[in-house]
């Protein structure tokens, strides 16, 4: 896994990992709603919006309202992701990236939309039915999280192999299978970045009350994109289009 190389092509494509800030503008309703209380079942952490599995037992107006702001959320993630998985792709390949920009790029977010949104409909509706029925909190989250990694390189699939959503998501499954020690990194990345933003996060409430919003501004600007750097990186290596970074000098 080249870190050092990922960080390079996250800087020389800092133009499109700076949009992700615009993520912002759509976790602000989750935030107003959660004090106000018409959207007390969500809340935010750790640079992610969390929907309480619950949200379903809501009043049907609050529980639609908090679906449809999710699916704008999820979109406008969708279509950042898979710019900035093609913008490394560009950067690794001949693309010629007006024409993607033009013709694919919206194809691109939309498959991956529907998938995220899918998920997040099975995910709480299960996750509501199962803790109904006793299962533990812990375990839910746990298996979901489980279900979350077997989709890791889902954009990835997507951008580069340019297939159906299913085709794409058999490749994910494909790559991930084959190889299990690179995922294994990219998921240890994962969990130590979130570990420190977490460690920021409560360090910053303790003493200013503001460790959420820096934690969502370090995730949407840096973590999210960087890891979908790191991701393309991995993924387009089966090409042999990516040399070791050694910088200049």
């Amino acid at each position: 896994m080249d870190l050092r190389g990922a960080l390079n092509r996250y800087l020389k494509n800092f133009s499109t990992a700076f949009s992700f800030v615009l993520l912002l503008v759509f976790v602000l309703p989750f935030i107003l709603g959660k004090e106000g209380e018409f959207l007390a079942s969500s809340f935010v952490s750790s640079a992610t919006v969390f929907i309480d599995y619950g949200f379903i037992n809501e009043p049907l107006l609050n529980s639609a309202l908090l679906l449809a702001l999710a699916f704008v959320f999820l979109f406008c993630y969708s279509l950042l992701v898979c710019l900035m998985v093609l913008a490394v792709r560009g950067d690794l390949s001949n693309v010629k990236m007006n024409n993607y920009l033009a013709e694919k790029i919206g194809k691109f977010a939309f498959r991956y939309f529907r998938f995220l949104a899918l998920f997040t409909i099975i995910a709480s509706i299960a996750g509501a039915i199962l803790i109904a029925y006793g299962l533990p909190i812990w375990a839910l989250n746990l298996l979901l999280m489980f279900l979350s990694a077997s989709f890791l390189f889902l954009p990835q699939t997507i951008v580069v192999d340019e297939e159906s959503l299913g085709s794409s998501i058999s490749r994910n499954w494909d790559f991930i299978s084959k190889n299990m020690f690179s995922f294994v990194q990219v998921l240890a990345l994962g969990v130590v970045s979130l570990f420190l933003l977490q460690l920021i996060e409560f360090a910053l409430d303790y003493f200013f009350f503001v460790g959420s919003f820096v934690s969502l501004l370090i995730g949407v600007i840096f973590l999210v994109p960087f890891i979908e750097v790191v991701k393309t990186q991995i993924y387009m290596h089966r090409f042999g289009l990516i040399k070791s970074y050694h910088p200049s000098g």
